[in-house]
């Protein structure tokens, strides 16, 4: 599947490397061994127990945000979609004093083009089956904790 914001952000890279590398070469000394790399940096998610936190792969721009949030809007029960790009995930909010079907949530964000990869939410947390990539309960002993 081809995503336009693939090609724009590697088209700007690319442009961006051909203007300011000859400026950082020249400026920078060599690189030394002791150099250290910056450590990754961690999100904690804050949702309310009643909402599910949809974890998908490739969440990088908002046009691929909204398109996975049109999908989850239409979903029954569905109140709010809220995403969060850089930790690549949707938080999705029901009507009050339901609970929101699993498998529809993640034929929805299958629909959308983005598989889920983990999915947390009241019934407990799910991840694809290597066979048939539907959604698997995890026994409680090895799902992640909602924060």
């Amino acid at each position: 599947m081809f995503h336009a914001c693939k090609f724009s952000r590697s088209l700007f890279a690319l442009l961006m490397l051909m203007v300011a590398a000859p400026r950082v070469l020249a400026a920078t000394p060599a690189a030394t061994p002791t150099a250290e790399k910056a450590s990754p940096v961690e999100t904690t998610l804050k949702i309310a127990e009643t909402d599910t936190a949809i974890y998908v792969g490739d969440l990088h721009c908002k046009s691929c945000a909204k398109k996975i949030a049109r999908k989850l809007y239409v979903v029954k029960g569905v109140v709010k979609v809220r995403t969060d790009v850089k930790a690549n995930v949707a938080i999705v909010t029901p009507q009050a004093k339901k609970t929101l079907h699993v498998k529809a949530l993640w034929a929805a964000a299958q629909k959308a083009g983005f598989p889920p990869l983990k999915l947390v939410g009241p019934t407990g947390a799910f991840r694809p089956d290597p066979k048939t990539k539907a959604p698997v309960h995890v026994p409680e002993q090895v799902a992640s904790k909602r924060q």
